[in-house]
């Protein structure tokens, strides 16, 4: 069994890993991808999430960048996840086949006491409006809230002001601008660094003032 403080070190030394492994470049925002992958099976549990982290830069905005093509506004050519550059993307949790840190964060799920792993009720994740009120399968809000803390952490610790040298967000993001993704990065950025990114999805109608209180 792995507890959460040996769990929680597991991911924060991989981030650490990744973030000392990339240029100090124009970046402008990192993110945790953090998303449910149903192709993800391992030890009898499926829909497992997955974490990887990815960055953006200035340069890769602009008519002259490829990653703009199709994007209908600024909010969405900064912000939407899927005008970002996944080939760039740094594996923490899974990728194609689960691995050790999969069996790790199992471990980790079973510890905690989180039941059925990897199920969604789908009879209840849409309001009167169809609008997705689910908080994502058993033990995705686990893992979405110990990694809004580390980014929460790193944030008020300057981490990536040192390796930076500014101040930039985390953004905690998943396919479709999830609420309780949206909210997650809120608390993630505690010095307001996540602003313009929330005021992005307000703007868009991702997610509510009432949601984010």
């Amino acid at each position: 069994m792995i507890q959460t403080s040996e769990f929680r070190g597991m991911l924060r030394s991989r981030i650490l890993e990744i973030l000392d492994s990339w240029p100090a470049a124009d970046q402008y925002a990192i993110m945790f991808f953090i998303n449910p992958n149903e192709a993800n099976e391992y030890r009898g549990y499926s829909n497992l999430s997955e974490f990887a982290m990815v960055y953006k830069c200035d340069s890769d905005l602009g008519p002259g960048s490829i990653l703009s093509l199709g994007a209908s506004d600024e909010d969405e050519e900064k912000w939407n996840p899927a005008f970002w550059e996944y080939d760039l993307r740094e594996w923490i949790i899974g990728y194609d086949e689960p691995d050790s840190m999969t069996a790790a964060l199992i471990d980790w799920y079973e510890s905690i006491g989180v039941q059925n792993i990897g199920f969604e009720d789908t009879d209840s994740i849409y309001n009167e409006k169809w609008e997705y009120i689910g908080r994502g399968p058993n033990g995705h809000m686990e893992l979405l809230q110990l990694a809004a803390d580390i980014a929460a952490e790193f944030q008020r610790e300057g981490i990536l002001e040192k390796k930076l040298g500014r101040r930039i967000p985390i953004i905690l993001a998943d396919y479709e601008f999830t609420w309780y993704m949206i909210k997650a990065t809120a608390a993630a950025n505690p010095n307001g660094e996540a602003d313009e990114y929330i005021g992005a999805c307000l703007r868009g109608g991702y997610i509510s003032d009432e949601q984010l209180r």
